[in-house]
């Protein structure tokens, strides 16, 4: 509860009015009082929505079974309407892992479905990993190793704002605009502690931050890939793959996950 709080001081210290809540009920199973998360999310005024119930991959099941785990999660979300009047607006989806299906088939599938119950897809533009930022954090606090967690405080915003200019490089590059961009960041102990920063400084460089309704009104979240792919792209990454357009120079960051995956790491990831 303390890092959702953290989270949400720091959305509502930056005036951002709509951030969804990307739900899923795999711990809420073990534990049924996580879903008191899920109510303090609502009752501060911010959306849930859909992310399958057990996180699971498209790309390791049967449409059937991914579809279904869509309608459980659904199905629970559906169970806080008295909590409040934004759970009608639930049916925003993300796909977990940004897995949209490694088959044509697949992906076709889910969509129709998607849109068959009126569920917008809430892409993702940018992503900085923010979850293997929290995992190297979590490793280091535990071995209360200082230098690498000063390391960590010190390059995070950077990497943030690696990864915006980036997506605003590849937009330019396949839109020939600016677009509305969607960022992904998780509800971890880390940005509890570092998002407020992230955001007052993404704003201090002139981000203006809009809702997620705001950016799916953008024109090229109506366009269709039709990419499949085995590891996770986002939007724009999927776009690029589809016409073949190479953006491997765009990409600005000098913090992989297999780095970051290393630090405070008693054993290394193989070279």
């Amino acid at each position: 509860m303390d890092i959702v709080r953290g989270v949400l001081s720091a959305l509502k210290n930056n005036g951002i009015a709509q951030a969804y809540g990307f739900a899923n009920g795999r711990d809420i199973a073990i534990e049924p009082g996580l879903t008191e998360i899920l109510k303090y999310w609502l009752k501060a005024g911010y959306p849930l929505g859909n992310h399958s119930y057990n996180h699971t991959d498209l790309n390791k099941v049967t449409v059937q079974v991914y579809i279904s785990d869509i309608e459980k999660m659904d199905r629970l979300l559906q169970t806080l309407s008295n909590v409040s009047d934004l759970i009608g607006r639930r049916r925003v989806y993300r796909y977990p892992f940004l897995d949209e299906g490694n088959t044509l088939e697949k992906r076709d599938a889910v969509r129709a479905y998607l849109f068959k119950k009126d569920y917008k897809i809430a892409e993702v533009t940018i992503d900085y990993s923010d979850w293997a930022w929290n995992g190297a954090y979590s490793r280091c606090t535990s071995q209360q190793d200082q230098k690498s967690l000063a390391w960590l405080k010190a390059h995070f915003v950077d990497g943030a704002e690696r990864s915006l200019r980036s997506s605003k490089a590849i937009a330019q590059l396949l839109f020939g605009r600016d677009i509305a961009q969607i960022l992904l960041v998780h509800d971890s102990a880390y940005n509890a502690i570092m998002l407020d920063t992230v955001l007052r400084e993404l704003h201090r460089q002139g981000v203006k931050f809009i809702t997620v309704d705001e950016a799916l009104a953008d024109p090229v979240y109506k366009m269709n890939p039709n990419f499949a792919y085995k590891i996770g792209l986002t939007f724009l990454e999927q776009v690029a793959a589809s016409r073949g357009v190479d953006i491997t120079e765009l990409a600005d960051t000098p913090y992989t996950i297999d780095g970051l995956n290393e630090i405070c790491s008693e054993q290394p990831a193989p070279k």
